[in-house]
């Protein structure tokens, strides 16, 4: 080395030993500003040397109460963290594990792990400071970001809660609707049923109105050609009797006046008698005079006289007081139609009439031997159904029902006819 040389390195160290003191200041209050600094941050701030040691925490981990900071350094994070941790494997160690091995491979790592020792949630950064290894042991490698991210997850657990309460709120109110639309569904079928049920009844109705006008109209004619068959000849006959006994008379002839008196006389019983059986068919006096039951058995005698070649048993338990007026027609109509039912088309051998009330039930029941329902329905009338039909209906228009089935043998039919009566209906006669 040369004077001038030398003469330069005194003069560099002069330098160097004189502005010394005001480098250390400097440093000093550098580190000063610097502890100020982290020390006020909020998250956990470590310098970790090579070993993973701390050389520097800033103050956060006293506000922590994980120990001061005399206290603290030379610890590893973990011992940091969980300075009392007896777990066999805990999961902050692992993970801070795997993080050192990703820091000196990657130069970075990151995490988070709900603790429940700290009882809080910890998002940790490591990121490495110089590249490669350090040199000296005790120059800091990294730095350690400690991060409590509690009020994070708890925010994200409660819209966690949030999302499924609407989610399960959502799918409460899908299957309301569901329900709804299933209820609204099933009552526009229900009323479409009832629509077409009323259409039914309607057409119903009109046929059956048809069929009344039609009937009115045939008994009319009916009764007029029996008038004019039966009751008008005879009239006619009486007239011209009377008319030849005024002659007779005028011609001084009194006596031989006598026997066409006499033929007018029985011509006008006769006719009487006619006159009677059609008002006797109309509707019977007796339903009038006596009752619903008198009627029953009278019109079983005529019936029985009328059809000789039919055997029939008559039950008549029910007495007139027991048939409250509103159905005494119903009943000796319907007795009516089902016996003339028999004689044309049963080719029954036995017939059977009950009539009887059971408490507030009054129940008319004809059975017979015959060949059936099924069999009897090849007749026009019965394949047109009018006869049924008309039982059917007077029922139902009175309060009953009828049923129709087999006889309880197995052969003939049974035809049932059930009126449900009010309590104490038609029974007024026996308390008077």
């Amino acid at each position: 080395m040369n004077s001038d040389n030398a003469g330069e390195a005194t003069s560099d160290t002069a330098v160097g030993t004189a502005n010394a003191p005001g480098v250390r200041a400097a440093i000093a209050r550098a580190k000063l500003e610097w502890e100020g600094t982290v020390d006020a941050l909020p998250d956990l701030i470590c310098l970790l040397d090579a070993s993973g040691h701390l050389l520097r925490v800033n103050r956060v981990c006293e506000r922590w109460n994980l120990g001061s900071i005399a206290e603290v350094l030379g610890r590893d994070l973990h011992r940091l963290l969980h300075n009392r941790c007896a777990a066999e494997r805990c999961q902050l160690q692992e993970s801070l594990r795997s993080a050192w091995l990703s820091l000196r491979e990657e130069g970075t790592a990151e995490f988070e792990v709900r603790d429940a020792l700290l009882e809080r949630a910890l998002h940790v950064t490591l990121r490495r400071m110089t590249p490669g290894t350090a040199g000296v042991a005790s120059e800091p490698l990294a730095v350690a970001v400690v991060a409590d991210v509690t009020a994070l997850h708890l925010a994200r657990e409660a819209l966690n809660t949030i999302n499924l309460e609407l989610e399960s709120r959502v799918r409460a109110r899908t299957d309301a609707l569901a329900d709804a639309n299933r209820d609204l569904q099933n009552e526009i079928a229900r009323r479409e049923a009832a629509e077409q049920a009323l259409r039914r009844s309607r057409n119903e109705l009109a046929a059956l109105s048809r069929q009344l006008i039609s009937a009115q109209e045939m008994e009319r004619k009916r009764i007029a050609r029996e008038l004019h068959d039966s009751v008008g000849q005879q009239l006619g006959a009486i007239k011209y009797g009377l008319e030849r006994c005024a002659e007779l008379l005028q011609q001084g002839r009194p006596q031989d006046s006598l026997p066409i008196l006499q033929r007018a006389v029985a011509s006008l019983q006769e006719g009487m008698d006619e006159i009677r059986s059609i008002a006797m068919n109309l509707r019977p006096a007796v339903l009038d005079d006596l009752g619903a039951a008198s009627a029953v058995s009278w019109f079983c005698r005529e019936f029985a006289q009328s059809y000789p070649s039919l055997t029939l048993r008559e039950t008549v338990a029910a007495v007139d007081a027991d048939i409250p007026e509103r159905l005494a027609t119903a009943v000796f109509r319907s007795l009516q139609e089902l016996l003339n039912n028999v004689a044309k088309h049963a080719q029954a051998q036995n017939v059977a009439v009950s009539l009887a009330r059971t408490g507030d039930q009054l129940v008319l029941e004809v059975t017979d031997d015959g060949v059936g329902v099924e069999a009897s329905a090849s007749s026009a009338s019965m394949r047109s159904g009018r006869g049924v039909r008309n039982l059917s209906e007077r029922a139902e228009m009175t309060g009953g029902q009828m049923r129709l089935t087999a006889g309880a043998t197995g052969v003939g039919t049974q035809a049932r006819i059930e009126w449900q009566l009010a309590a104490g209906e038609g029974r007024k006669s026996d308390a008077a």
